[in-house]
């Protein structure tokens, strides 16, 4: 047999004319009499259940502001089953076959978005230096997030070039106030400080309204012109907060036109502090806990299972905490419009949702004076750590490559495509 075969060519080869379409019984073993039991999130059913209706309603919306919606959520849909493909393996105790379904590799699937977390939380810990590193949070009012719905990617790239030169500028440039000239008179540093900083969007807040904001892990340290490596511990939040109300109002102006003028005026007026910048000193255990603090949800579904609380086929409850209280909610509302919502943090499949700046976006003159958090002798390893059947052990105690009654290592047999 060939090492790799169609569907219909397995049919032909395995189940002559008993076959039924429903082949994986609870285990992932052939039982051509038997329903699919498998084992599906409970937000994989709701698409299953609830999709072709809502694509079908709103066809044209969905198919203008985010174009991969369809495909993306089918591909949820038929994670682990064989209609994304599967390997066939066959128990050399029982000869029982197995099927191991194809994951989607989709970024908004609850499974498979955990594993694309990990892989960008270990790449980043893989790029990092050893020294202390800062979260800060650039956030925008509720008046102009509408702005960054659609389209989609020009404007997230403004709200990240925002964030950039808002860094730059703080790190750069001070401004002191004139008294004579009763301006603001800007003073730009002789020696380039470059700072090392990592950008994490987030597009939703907890009870998952659009809300997209940048999360930084920046390094406290700073890479000097002159060849020196300095501390720096101290962040203004006044400068931050004021620069970036101006950087981003200033590109947004450029981006939409004069049409833009009026909001930009009401934002000035109406937060006269600048936006709300957090960049409070916040201790965690380790860079890792850091990372995958922020990571969380990067280009994966923005609702974790644990917190739908009921789904009756028809409507949907969840639970949130609201980040000024803690305070404790549930919403119920129709499947049909928590998909919707969901759809609203879909991301394009190839935009760059974490992004790496300045010393740590390429190497430079001083990168081999640096001590790295992970050594290269442990890289290597630790990549070995990701792949999926040592994933499914550290996670469910359990080899996905041994049979589930005999508990020996199956044999591979072929790839169903």
């Amino acid at each position: 047999m060939k090492d790799s075969i169609t569907l219909d060519e397995f049919k032909k080869y395995y189940l002559d004319n008993n076959y039924n379409e429903n082949m994986f019984n609870e285990y992932g073993s052939i039982n051509p009499e038997y329903n699919s039991s498998k084992k599906t999130g409970v937000l994989a059913q709701i698409f299953e259940d609830h999709w072709n209706y809502v694509y079908e309603t709103h066809r044209d919306g969905i198919d203008r502001n985010r174009p991969n919606a369809n495909k993306e959520i089918r591909k949820i849909i038929d994670c682990h089953n064989k209609n994304l493909g599967c390997s066939v393996y066959q128990c050399p105790d029982c000869n029982d076959i197995i099927f191991v379904g194809h994951t989607c590799k989709s970024r908004i699937c609850s499974s498979c978005g955990y594993k694309y977390k990990n892989e960008r939380v270990e790449n980043i810990l893989q790029t990092a230096y050893n020294c202390k590193h800062r979260q800060i949070v650039f956030t925008i009012p509720k008046n102009l997030r509408k702005y960054f719905y659609f389209p989609f990617e020009p404007r997230m790239s403004i709200l990240y070039k925002a964030v950039r030169n808002t860094l730059y500028s703080v790190f750069n440039e001070s401004f002191k106030y004139n008294k004579k000239s009763k301006k603001l008179i800007k003073y730009v540093s002789k020696i380039v400080k470059t700072p090392g900083f990592f950008a994490f969007l987030h597009t939703f807040g907890r009870d998952l309204k659009w809300n997209p904001h940048i999360h930084i892990l920046i390094a406290e340290i700073e890479l000097c012109s002159n060849g020196l490596i300095r501390k720096h511990e101290f962040f203004d939040f006044d400068a931050l907060s004021k620069r970036f109300q101006k950087i981003l109002l200033d590109l947004l102006e450029k981006e939409i036109g004069p049409s833009f003028k009026i909001e930009k005026v009401n934002c000035y007026k109406n937060y006269q502090n600048g936006f709300y910048v957090y960049a409070e000193k916040k201790e965690f255990k380790s860079l890792k806990d850091g990372i995958e603090y922020v990571t969380r949800y990067c280009g994966r579904v923005p609702i974790s299972e644990n917190r739908i609380t009921n789904y009756d086929g028809k409507n949907i409850t969840f639970c949130y905490h609201a980040h000024e209280d803690e305070s404790y909610h549930e919403i119920t509302i129709p499947a049909e419009k928590f998909i919707t919502i969901l759809l609203n943090h879909l991301i394009p499949s190839q935009f760059k949702i974490i992004r790496y700046y300045g010393f740590y976006r390429k190497k430079h003159k001083l990168h081999d004076k640096m001590i790295m958090l992970i050594s290269k002798e442990k890289r290597k390893f630790r990549k070995s750590l990701l792949k999926y059947e040592i994933s499914i052990l550290k996670s469910f105690k359990r080899n996905p490559y041994n049979c589930p009654k005999c508990d020996v290592k199956m044999n591979f047999i072929v790839e169903v495509t």
